[in-house]
């Protein structure tokens, strides 16, 4: 119903993301404060679209019970948020879903649209390009890739889209303290998003972020700074690859 014909091939790194999505949904609370500000750092083809766009928003409606949850999810370009918009409203409407959660979940016939769909509890998920996000304010905020390959290059659309992240993004929260943002990217330049969230460089870093990154190729250094949930990069051996099934040393090299 989604990707219809392609196998799925289960990795770890999937569990492991699964683990701190949930503890956002849940609003954990982690050292003294709600775990709302999560960072994933992983490579291409690693599934980080259907993932955290797709996945997750209609697993908390769904098997976490919270239809009445909102989300605004934004990437670098608008069709790539309507796209996992589409794909999201073909999983709500299928009949599998429908099966499982239909007395929790119905989509409403007034708004059911490709940039916007919402539920009869309320809930919604509304898609938006970086650097143009207005309108509706959300529970949960998520940001799939801010950057093309291209604009990451451009100095001056850096400095656009971190003045969009640092000024306009925290205003989409229905609630600032609460509500939540899950911001998931490879990286592509050191003062991209994820520069600015951990500080690379001389700029301080953002407080209260948790920071997952996962690279093609393990780097044992990493095993020294856990997520806040106290995870860390299950590989041993220097250079281990992160999904072999999918992207065999061959492929990688």
């Amino acid at each position: 119903m989604v990707e219809p014909g392609a196998r799925y091939y289960d990795n770890w790194h999937v569990h492991f993301i699964c683990a701190h999505l949930e503890a956002i949904a849940r609003g954990d609370i982690v050292d003294d404060r709600i775990y709302n500000r999560l960072l994933i750092n992983v490579p291409p083809g690693m599934m980080k679209s259907l993932l955290v766009s797709v996945f997750f928003p209609a697993w908390v409606w769904g098997p976490f019970r919270a239809p009445h949850t909102r989300f605004l999810c934004v990437s670098h370009n608008i069709d790539l948020s309507m796209r996992d918009n589409l794909r999201m409203r073909r999983l709500i409407l299928s009949e599998w879903f429908q099966e499982h959660w239909g007395d929790l979940v119905k989509i409403t016939a007034d708004q059911s649209a490709k940039l916007k769909f919402e539920n009869t509890s309320s809930g919604f998920r509304q898609a938006a390009a970086a650097n143009a996000v207005t309108g509706n304010r959300a529970d949960i905020v998520i940001v799939d890739d801010p950057h093309s390959v291209k604009s990451a290059g451009s100095e001056a659309e850096r400095l656009t889209t971190r003045d969009w992240f640092l000024e306009a993004l925290p205003t989409r929260l229905n609630k600032p303290e609460e509500s939540a943002i899950v911001m998931i990217m490879q990286r592509l330049h050191e003062d991209d998003c994820s520069g600015i969230v951990t500080g690379d460089g001389a700029r301080p870093g953002l407080p209260g972020w948790d920071h997952i990154c996962l690279p093609m190729r393990f780097e044992s250094w990493r095993k020294a700074h856990p997520t806040a949930l106290g995870e860390v990069d299950p590989r041993e051996e220097e250079g281990e690859l992160i999904f072999p099934a999918r992207f065999p040393a061959r492929v990688v090299d």
